[in-house]
């Protein structure tokens, strides 16, 4: 019963508004992050193209386009709740609340206790 009660009193964790990636957050500060090796730069060739540095970047970056709002990885937007979660497993009508990262040993309890 404990666990059940924990599970859908606890947040599931939420991505705070404006939160970004610490490499954006360098990148608008105007601190350069290496995108190379030593070896490269020393003979001035790249090891990889501006377009597989480009894609590297907006496949890391995530959006939430209904949270308006970034979101790091495994975080998926519920569309119960209205919100990005972080390492969101489901939303489970049972506990009326969504599972993740933070409720989530209360949820394994509960389901193995019942």
């Amino acid at each position: 019963m404990w666990s059940y009660i924990k599970v859908v009193i606890q947040d599931p964790g939420s991505v705070p508004e404006n939160w970004k990636l610490v490499s954006e957050q360098n990148i608008e500060e105007g601190n350069s992050v290496a995108l190379t090796d030593y070896a490269s730069i020393e003979n001035n060739t790249p090891t990889v193209s501006t377009d597989q540095i480009e894609r590297r970047q907006s496949q890391s970056r995530g959006y939430c386009s209904q949270c308006q709002n970034g979101k790091p990885p495994r975080c998926h937007h519920c569309s119960v709740c209205h919100r990005c979660v972080l390492k969101m497993d489901h939303h489970c009508i049972w506990v009326v609340n969504c599972v993740g990262s933070r409720n989530y040993k209360f949820f394994l309890l509960f389901v193995v206790w019942s």
